[in-house]
């Protein structure tokens, strides 16, 4: 039987991850031959949970979670929902986490490729992923499109989603639907390793390995270091993805309970995405009646239409170091630097008008004249860099404080160059001189963007406890001083600067009633900024113009309010939660085809207020199944008309407002429900999950409507008994979109109005366009083999 701190540290670690110890647990794929420690959770209420008294037994459901891994069991005084190791493992390794919170209630996720290179969408209680801090080990990472790039999936221990808060202490702002934050693998005390070889529909291939130090002598230090490579043909449209990815992690005990940990992770791919389509080519690709997508062959009168013309060369480099050191007269001190670089290039094809902009063929070269066939490309360089620093005070056992600052830098630097395509439309590299086009004697770039931000933060949080511990009250608040810039300097157009100084504070309260019930509220502000790069305008080389967002959008911010119960006993677990949102100068990220080129652009959507309730039901293994459960009600609304530009009946242009107030919110279905069951005895292991996401409206208007849709995925596996060196030897078969519908699963860019209107004003106000959407993959299956040694 384990003493009295050991069972408290083991507690306050399942929780929430504030204690220094860790405990190894067997997972179920290494089970019983490789064993790892059991992961801590990024909760924020480290001291929520009441300590046990001497000699009493910890509930062993509290560490265990329910489904079969789709649920956990959580104290925490807000909403929690995590998905754990066990479900991860069976899930397939092309899995990124985008893939495995696909099934909680709150979220409905659409995804681009079979192969998980292309990352995708996430749609949460009307807002998307741009309104969700998105984290790896507590550090800011890109939006969910980019998620492939983080981590492995064989090095992630789970993933949790708050969808309504974020803790105080995390490095973001823009977190009206929370925070995702997935959680890497701790390096194991013994040596050994892991690798697993994946193939699958879609000409998908993909090897990974894992080889863990063990404990280096008696240094206190053990890591690991692995390599995957992947390779997958998109499942529409022509041209194939390809990734090759490296993580590195350490870690650092020192006796007195410090510690430091490293993770680092590198990525490069080659990608090559498909174009969204209209509900018109939706449908007439479904009918067999054409096609929307890039074309496999060249057409030097149509180049944007090629599909070895549009892709993506792209590197990410990911470090970050927390540190935690328990220092003298109950004072601890927390430091988490953190660096995340991006850049490569995106291309497409365009003809670009010489007689409209004139250029020569490299420096010393002839003039160009007509549509001249020639690649566009977009050079990126995008570092990112930040640190927090923490100091806690813990005043006897009441009181938990903690002050802290967040810095946060990142500076987007973008060029637009072009180059001039060979006769068969083979492209260049994008920096060679004697291919690119020039104007008196330099290189042609119409744009040369340079944007980003600087982040100043201050936070001071208290936790106190009550009632024999179980009543325990966080109080936080948080203020941000932003300053965010942009600028294009291939135009006249002036540098744009602003400042803001925003309070983010907390509060919530959490009431233990028994041993099974547990209740809470927590209320939040947040703000989320306009993405700087988002206000400088893009070239249009045919038309030979700038084109893009003329506007300057302003901030968001969002007041949330929740209130939540949660039952657990040795059976089943449940939460339920209300929630509620009222949300100001909504900010929406969407996209328009420019030349068939996307061109990326934010607008303010006036205020919104969203509300509803979260519902999660899991079993704990009964005869070795695990069913899971969970439901989504939301009613979200528009509080304000959009303004818009229309027409009199004159002939005369003025400016109007679209009768958007009252209207139901864009990307906003109003159920999500979920299904999910496994069976794992020790050897055969299954689980299938279900999910259905209502219908949303696609455009501001409301004339424009995305039904409702089911997505489902299907595992099952064996693990095989080890022999000498090789253990947990492990097969696995892994199924999505069995019944192979071609079904749209999210809105890519939204628009006002599909079809005119007329205005508040009285004006017509003509269609905006078209709005574009995600595809369900097609049916396809992995198969993978698994061993450790």
């Amino acid at each position: 039987m384990v003493d009295q701190r050991f069972r408290v540290c083991l507690l306050a670690a399942t929780m929430l991850g504030s204690c220094a110890i860790m405990v190894p647990v067997a997972s179920q794929a290494d089970a019983p031959q490789v064993r790892r420690p059991a992961a801590p959770s990024a909760d924020k209420s480290a001291h929520a949970a009441p300590a046990p008294k001497s000699g009493e037994e910890i509930n062993v459901s509290a560490f265990h979670s329910g489904g079969g891994g789709m649920m956990r069991h959580e104290t925490a005084p807000h909403s929690v929902q995590t998905v754990t190791k066990q479900y991860i493992e069976m899930q397939s390794p092309t899995n990124t986490a985008l893939d495995l919170v696909k099934n909680l209630p709150s979220i409905s996720v659409s995804t681009v490729d079979s192969s998980g290179i292309l990352g995708g969408q996430i749609n949460s209680r009307s807002l998307t992923d741009s309104d969700m801090g998105i984290l790896l080990n507590g550090v800011p990472v890109a939006t969910a499109y980019y998620l492939n790039q983080n981590v492995d999936s064989e090095n992630l221990d789970h993933v949790t989603v708050t969808p309504g808060s974020a803790a105080i202490e995390l490095p973001v702002t823009s977190a009206a639907v929370g925070v995702m934050d997935a959680q890497t693998y701790t390096p194991g005390h013994k040596f050994g390793g892991l690798m697993d070889f994946a193939y699958g529909t879609n000409n998908l291939s993909r090897e990974f390995m894992r080889v863990e130090s063990g404990d280096i002598g008696n240094s206190g230090i053990r890591g690991y270091f692995s390599f995957s490579h992947e390779h997958a043909r998109n499942w529409t449209g022509p041209w194939t993805n390809e990734r090759r990815h490296l993580d590195f992690g350490a870690v650092k005990d020192f006796d007195n309970g410090s510690s430091v940990n490293l993770f680092v992770s590198w990525n490069h791919q080659f990608t090559a995405a498909p174009k969204y389509p209209t509900a018109t080519q939706f449908f007439n690709k479904k009918h067999g009646l054409g096609t929307y997508n890039y074309q496999a062959t060249y057409d030097p009168s149509n180049p944007s239409m090629y599909g070895g013309l549009d892709g993506n060369m792209w590197d990410q480099v990911f470090i970050t170091t927390p540190v935690h050191l328990h220092l003298p007269d109950n004072f601890s001190f927390d430091f988490k630097p953190y660096y995340v670089y991006n850049g490569g290039y995106t291309y497409n094809g365009t003809l670009f008008n010489a007689n409209v902009t004139p250029v020569t063929l490299g420096p010393d070269g002839s003039a160009l004249s007509g549509k001249v066939p020639a690649a566009s490309y977009y050079s990126v360089f995008r570092p990112h860099a930040g640190a927090v620093a923490k100091l806690n005070y813990d005043v006897g056992r009441q009181h938990h404080i903690e002050l802290g600052y967040w810095f946060d830098y990142q500076d987007n630097q973008v060029v637009n160059r072009y180059s001039v395509l060979s006769a068969t439309g083979q492209q260049a590299f994008p920096y060679a001189a004697s291919t690119g086009l020039f104007q008196a004697g330099s290189r042609y770039m119409p744009y040369q963007g340079d944007s980003g931000w600087k982040n100043h933060s201050l936070f001071l949080q208290d936790t106190s406890k009550f009632l024999d511990n179980r009543l325990v009250v966080n109080a936080g608040f948080k203020v941000s001083m932003i300053n965010r810039w942009s600028q294009n300097f291939a135009s006249t157009a002036p540098k744009v600067q602003s400042n803001f100084v925003v309070p983010l504070p907390q509060l919530s309260i959490g009431y233990q009633i028994d041993t099974h019930n547990q209740i809470y509220v927590n209320a939040e502000g947040d703000y989320r900024m306009p993405d700087p790069g988002s206000l400088s305008q893009v070239f249009d080389a045919e038309a030979g113009r700038y084109v893009g967002n003329p506007y300057n959008a302003k901030p968001q911010y969002s007041i949330k309010e929740e209130l939540g119960w949660r039952y657990d006993n040795r059976y089943f677990m449940t939460d339920l939660e209300f929630f509620n949102y009222a949300i100001t100068d909504r900010l929406v990220s969407t996209s328009v085809y420019v030349n068939n080129q996307s061109i990326g652009t934010t607008i303010n959507a006036g205020n919104q207020t969203a509300r509803g309730f979260d519902a999660m039901i899991s079993g704990h293994p009964f005869h070795h199944w695990s069913p899971y459960a969970s439901v989504e009600y939301l009613d979200a609304t528009m509080d304000s008309n959009l303004p818009a530009t229309g027409m009199l009946a004159n002939g005369q242009t003025i400016g109007d407002y679209l009768p958007t107030k009252g209207k139901t919110a864009v990307q906003a279905p109003h159920v999500l429900a979920n299904f999910g069951l496994t069976y794992d005895d020790g050897k055969f292991f299954g689980n299938v999950g279900v999910h259905y996401t209502s219908s949303q409206y696609a455009t501001f208007m409301n004339d424009q409507k995305m039904p409702g849709f089911v997505t489902d995925s299907l595992s099952v596996g064996y693990h095989f008994p080890s022999f000498r060196f090789v253990k947990a030897p492990t097969f696995r078969l892994n199924f999505n979109n069995l019944a192979g519908g071609f079904v749209r699963t999210g809105v890519n860019g939204l628009v006002n109005n599909a079809v005119a209107v007329r205005g508040v004003r009285g004006s017509m106000i003509s269609a905006s366009g078209s709005p574009t959407y995600y595809l369900y993959p097609r049916f396809n299956v992995t198969a993978t083999l698994s061993m450790a040694f």
